[in-house]
């Protein structure tokens, strides 16, 4: 999972800040130091207050992956990208929009060419 994460900011380097990266880094060579620790070393409340820290951190943590924030991010780091992926949308509505615009018109002339009005 990490090595997952790790290609994936470094895929996104140009998006992200180079502190950024460095701080994700250090967190992972810092992560386990938590764990060294003994839990006799703390008392309950702080035990119980770092077990829930920590769930609401995996929480968070869900919730980002889950968003695509980081897709996002990227397109706003990337305005040419942005605005190729705006114009491609554009166009294909525009056509969409074309295509309703001629099957109504030749159902509505279809309908008619049988009525009194065109000499059916």
């Amino acid at each position: 999972m990490t090595d997952n994460l790790d290609q994936n900011i470094s895929d996104k380097q140009d998006a992200v800040r180079s502190d950024a990266y460095l701080a994700k880094k250090n967190f992972d060579t810092e992560k386990d130091a938590f764990d060294r620790y003994e839990s006799s070393e703390f008392d309950d409340d702080y035990l119980s207050d770092m077990n829930h820290l920590r769930h609401e951190m995996k929480l968070m943590m869900a919730l980002m992956h889950e968003s695509k924030l980081d897709d996002i991010v990227h397109l706003i780091a990337n305005p040419s990208r942005l605005m190729g992926l705006n114009f491609i949308i554009g166009f294909v509505r525009g056509i969409g929009f074309s295509l309703a615009i001629i099957v109504m018109v030749l159902v509505i002339l279809f309908s008619l060419s049988d009525s009194v009005l065109f000499g059916g």
